[in-house]
């Protein structure tokens, strides 16, 4: 049979060459593809979280999943997506362990001041504990709120209260810890009149210690246009180390419209004065060691989410709720993963993925992050769902 096959093969060619234009061999015959697979973020089924819409995800140092269901309450998940617990929590939007293991949320609560209803901001410090003969153990279904830090407030700033407006329209949007459990808090909203009186800048990354008391504030932009923080990422995160990294370095993003560069890293250094912030420089990558950078000018649309993945590799994700897509970049802020070790190319291969959609590896509205044991955590809130991700290079 193989014989016929290789006669007709013959016989198509010499007709081609006789009735028409002379064609290359290439035309018919597709080169084979030696290239080894490339490395990509592949899905790990099932999705799990049906029935919620997830905004905002966290790995804790339990080694459980939270995930917030927009408005409505916090959910703890084992590895394999398994639902442990749910706490109900009216407004709550945000949700992060620290290295006690409580739980901090940040959402929405009523509250009444001289005789008026305000709604504003908060931050929930949550205690799982429950302790027995036996020892403690963390169970969600029967945690309490120990702790309420109502925003303005807990800036010592109540004066805010005097435009009812604008303080309604000011968010907390994410927290984010270091080593010793004090911690940054994003705000955003509108924007201070030349003549209002104000300590913290609403559009500020606010600080707290480890005991919940305010510290100050950091604004960046000019009076007239401080940038929006959002999502706010450390780069302390789990699992427990005897050594946690100690810089107290954060990455923020902003949804300040038409900000060239929408995901900035701060360095923070500790002065006799107090804390120094100061924007990092990112060089950027020559063409044989990336093709994307963090930095790229109007690079992202929504960045509402950031990550940093406190792997050897040390990446930071970014997922745009507007791209629907998540973009993975190196700790300096070249796009990609570094490749196999069998790659004679050291080149890093750009894993960025994402697209509007339903189907595997795409997304409507990402919205929050999560990483742990190599595996990426994504709340997939337009399509109600927490999808898995892993390196193909990863399974080798």
């Amino acid at each position: 049979m193989k014989h016929y096959l290789l006669l007709f093969s013959l016989i198509s060619l010499s007709a081609c060459s006789f009735f028409g234009e002379k064609n290359a061999v290439s035309d018919y015959i597709e080169k084979p593809d030696y290239s080894l697979k490339s490395v990509e973020y592949v899905p790990v089924y099932p999705d799990f979280g049906s029935g919620i819409t997830p905004v905002s995800l966290c790995m804790g140092y339990d080694e459980l999943l939270y995930a917030v269901d927009s408005g409505k309450a916090i959910i703890s998940y084992d590895a394999a997506g398994r639902e442990l617990g749910r706490f109900n929590l009216p407004g709550v939007e945000f949700v992060i362990q620290n290295r006690s293991l409580d739980l901090y949320a940040l959402g929405r609560m009523d509250t009444l001041y001289n005789n008026v209803v305000f709604n504003v901001p908060v931050i929930y410090k949550i205690n799982q504990k429950q302790n027995t003969e036996g020892g403690s153990f963390l169970n969600l279904n029967s945690a309490g709120i120990e702790k309420k830090l109502v925003y303005p407030f807990c800036i010592n700033e109540p004066q805010k209260l005097n435009n009812k407006a604008n303080l309604e329209a000011t968010k907390l949007n994410a927290l984010g810890f270091m080593d010793d459990n004090s911690y940054y808090v994003s705000s955003s909203g509108p924007q201070e009149s030349a003549g209002e009186a104000s300590i913290t800048k609403r559009n500020s990354i606010l600080t707290f210690s480890a005991n919940d008391f305010f510290q100050g504030g950091f604004s960046e932009g000019e009076p007239t246009r401080y940038l929006a923080p959002f999502g706010l990422t450390t780069l302390v995160q789990p699992p427990q180390r005897a050594r946690m990294e100690t810089r107290k370095d954060f990455i923020y993003t902003s949804l300040t419209p038409d900000l060239a560069i929408s995901v900035r890293y701060m360095q923070v250094q500790l002065t006799i004065d107090g804390l120094f912030t100061n924007f990092k420089a990112l060089p950027q990558p020559a063409a044989a060691a990336a093709d994307g950078y963090l930095y790229e000018t109007f690079r992202f649309k929504k960045p509402v989410a950031v990550l940093y993945a406190g792997t050897s590799q040390k990446y930071l994700f970014v997922a745009d709720a507007e791209k629907d897509s998540v973009f993975v970049f190196q700790e300096n802020g070249y796009e990609g993963t570094n490749p196999p070790p069998q790659y004679t190319n050291r080149k890093l291969i750009n894993v960025s993925f994402g697209g509007s959609g339903s189907g595997p590896g795409q997304f409507r509205r990402p919205s929050g992050l999560a990483w742990s044991n190599r595996v990426l955590y994504v709340a997939d809130a337009g399509n109600r769902r927490i999808s898995r991700y892993k390196l193909t290079s990863d399974y080798e």
